[in-house]
């Protein structure tokens, strides 16, 4: 396994391990969550720097209003990980409230703000929020009924691409005309929007990710079709071989097998084990220095806080609140 890897691996076995034991959390899906969410920032879980994030949270009025209790360990381990935890609060509230002057409010920009952050400036949000709308529009017109309130951080994710809306647009409908037997509408909605942040053709970006899933499939192994198509589609966008990236993903999950702690979380567990390592490969890939060019980091980030979103997004499916329709 690559050193970078393996490293990473270790790191979030470590950072998984410290959660469970010294946190317990109303969701098993989230533990997996914040453990990456150190990985990604190469800290290491401290319990007193978490709970009195939770505590900031808990102490504003407009973060308990706007921020519901299924999200707040993610949001803590993000704050957590920063060197002035208040003043991030600060930027997820102040994103949240420029979310909701081209959106309506829901627990779906509450998610987003926090993941937004981390890709864009203050000064730089609001452009990308405004063309996110704009897209968002568009992909309602062509699919009103796929398009749901979910269907907004994609929107503001494509905002990052260089390509033209028209092109965005295109790119998207072609690829979910191509693949669109391969599972349930919505998740292949979900699919093309992340292709279509990556270069190249439908054509070649659907054929990459089939090929990467078909490969799964021949493992042996049950993988979903569901928010994991995302991550799988974000991996895509490394510009690395399909060989190479099978090649990770099959000593990620060798390395993490050995460990009962990963099987033991029985919403990532035994059935989907793919959760982990698609999440680990797309830190890893986001941050790899072999991506020279800007543009692709980019899009890679982008896809990458994108896949984490639906992630998210599942974690809330079965207790998420009535809200009103964008």
């Amino acid at each position: 396994m690559k050193d970078l890897l393996e490293a990473l691996c270790d790191k979030y076995l470590i950072n998984l391990g410290l959660i469970t034991d010294l946190y317990p959390l109303d969701r098993e899906i989230l533990y997996p969550v914040c453990a990456n969410a150190f990985c990604a920032a190469d800290k290491e879980f401290e319990l007193d720097k978490f709970t009195d994030s939770l505590s900031l949270i808990k102490g504003s009025q407009q973060m308990l209003s706007s921020f519901r209790s299924t999200l707040r360990p993610l949001i803590a381990s993000l704050m957590s990980v920063s060197e002035d935890p208040q003043a991030e609060m600060d930027r997820f509230l102040e994103c949240y409230e420029l979310l909701k002057k081209y959106f309506k409010n829901s627990e779906h920009l509450a998610l987003l703000s926090p993941l937004l952050v981390r890709i864009a400036s203050a000064e730089e949000a609001e452009s990308y929020i405004n063309r996110g709308r704009q897209l968002y529009d568009r992909m309602k017109k062509e699919h009103r009924i796929l398009t749901t309130k979910e269907d907004i951080a994609f929107a503001v994710m494509l905002a990052f691409s260089e390509k033209s809306d028209d092109e965005l647009i295109e790119d998207m409908e072609l690829s979910y005309r191509i693949l669109k037997k391969c599972a349930d509408n919505n998740s292949i909605q979900t699919v093309s929007h992340v292709l279509a942040m990556a270069s190249g053709t439908p054509e070649e970006k659907c054929a990459k990710f089939s090929e990467l899933y078909n490969s799964m499939l021949k493992k042996g192994r049950k993988y979903g079709k569901h928010y994991e198509l995302a991550m799988l589609a974000a991996l895509t966008i490394a510009d690395f071989s399909s060989a190479d990236i099978i090649n990770d993903i099959i000593d990620v999950e060798a390395f993490l097998d050995k460990h009962k702690a990963f099987s033991d979380l029985s919403e990532f567990g035994k059935s989907e084990p793919v959760c982990h390592t698609f999440m680990l490969l797309t830190t890893a890939y986001a941050g790899d220095e072999r991506i020279g060019d800007e543009a692709k980091k980019t899009a890679l980030m982008a896809a990458r806080q994108a896949a984490l979103y639906s992630v998210m997004v599942y974690s809330m499916m079965t207790v998420a609140p009535v809200v009103p329709e964008i």
